[in-house]
């Protein structure tokens, strides 16, 4: 039992060591142990341990005093590569990324369907992987793991998926078909709870214990960090913010409830409604073809009253949740990212508005709300993110790339 306690307590060093050098991107030994209040020989005997794993590196400081210039540590790039996939509505997204979620290659598969089973979904993310190893310099043995990111409620240590609403899937568990159809170690997020730990290890919220990440897609998603964890609730179901009801005789959700935010503010509502005016002529559109996004914030920004009513409305329903979410958490910041921050101050202005009227003065969250820049891919990226989280939790082998 004791052996097993010290080696408990090494790994959780180990780990202690490996996170205060991902959150200071290049440390000293010294520096390391006043942080983490261990002894500079553990320090000394753990980081030489990484080294030789190739997980670290040792780095020559830049600046210098009198004397030689200090020995740094950082990341080693290559200590690990991951794949991150997003299953969303139109495409299946695939990145692979190194040990500091560097983006190394990339690849998009089209969904035209509407609806697919969760098999046809896992061979689709076996074709996709396969083509995004394709033309780099790695192969499938060498892949640490692969994180899944889903818009839907996921339990998460199994990751089974308890409901996704784009397929209508019910407990789905897509973990051990990918798993079995790849041989890779695989874990299955909800897309926003992936998007935080990417935000929390590698982006603005590194170092923050605190915060909240709203996502605006499809649907309107969450992930919570509560000191310095992610916050998942039981089974998986603790951050659905996009399914608070905000107007109980509002449109009907997803869900099956009324009145969500979700059902005003998330890219399925402003198409919708966008969908009304054009049905009954209040809008004439330039397209054909579905109704896109892009499409109808170009419209509202050329001055159209319908659709720029349409996203002062999402605008304020979403003000009211995030004055809210800030009375109950008391965040230190609060990141909006997704698809829908592309609508730029049609949606924005009516939400800080909206946030000044429903909070308390005593509160200076506007301040502490921080529009991020959307990309495409951020989302696959966040799932592999959960998967290099996981590797930073235990040892890490190293993986050479082929040359």
């Amino acid at each position: 039992m004791q052996v097993a306690n010290r080696d408990l307590i090494r790994v959780i060093n180990r780990f202690n060591i490996l996170n205060t050098i991902r959150v200071a991107k290049m440390i000293s030994r010294v520096d390391i142990a006043r942080s983490t209040g261990l002894s500079q020989a553990t320090v000394t005997g753990i980081s030489a341990e990484m080294i030789r794993d190739g997980i670290i590196l040792e780095k020559k400081s830049g600046n210098s005093n009198v004397g030689r210039r200090p020995i740094l540590l950082s990341l080693n790039p290559e200590g690990a590569v991951v794949i991150g996939v997003k299953i969303a509505i139109h495409q299946i997204s695939v990145v692979l990324i190194d040990f500091e979620a560097t983006v190394l290659n990339t690849h998009i598969v089209p969904l035209p369907r509407r609806m697919y089973t969760v098999e046809e979904i896992a061979d689709l993310i076996v074709q996709a992987v396969q083509a995004c190893l394709w033309d780099t310099k790695y192969h499938k043995d060498q892949i640490s793991g692969i994180g899944i990111g889903i818009p839907g409620l996921v339990d998460s240590p199994s990751g089974l998926v308890k409901f996704l609403p784009n397929y209508r899937w019910r407990n789905a568990n897509l973990q051990e078909l990918v798993h079995h159809r790849l041989d890779l170690l695989t874990y299955v997020e909800n897309d926003a709870n992936a998007l935080a730990v990417a935000e929390q290890w590698f982006g603005e919220g590194r170092g923050v214990d605190n915060f909240l990440l709203v996502s605006l897609e499809y649907g309107v998603g969450m992930g919570i960090v509560i000191n310095g964890q992610l916050y998942r609730g039981q089974g998986g179901i603790g951050s659905e913010f996009g399914h608070t009801t905000v107007d109980g005789t509002g449109p009907e959700c997803r869900c099956g409830k009324r009145g969500c935010i979700e059902a005003v503010a998330g890219e399925n509502a402003l198409l919708r409604e966008a969908g009304k005016l054009a049905e009954r002529g209040e809008w004439v559109r330039n397209r054909t073809g579905e109704i896109s996004l892009e499409e109808i914030i170009e419209a509202a920004k050329n001055g159209h009253p319908g659709l720029t009513e349409i996203f002062s409305l999402a605008g304020k329903t979403l003000g009211i949740g995030i004055a809210n979410l800030a009375g109950i958490f008391g965040p230190v910041k609060i990141f909006i990212t997704g698809k829908c921050v592309t609508a730029e101050e049609l949606l924005f202005d009516p939400m800080f508005e909206t946030v000044d009227r429903n909070i308390s003065s005593n509160f200076d969250i506007k301040a502490n709300i921080s529009i991020q820049k959307w990309t495409q891919l951020d989302w696959a990226r966040g799932a592999g993110a959960v998967v290099l989280q996981e590797l930073y939790k235990s040892p890490v082998h190293r993986i050479v790339p082929i040359i």
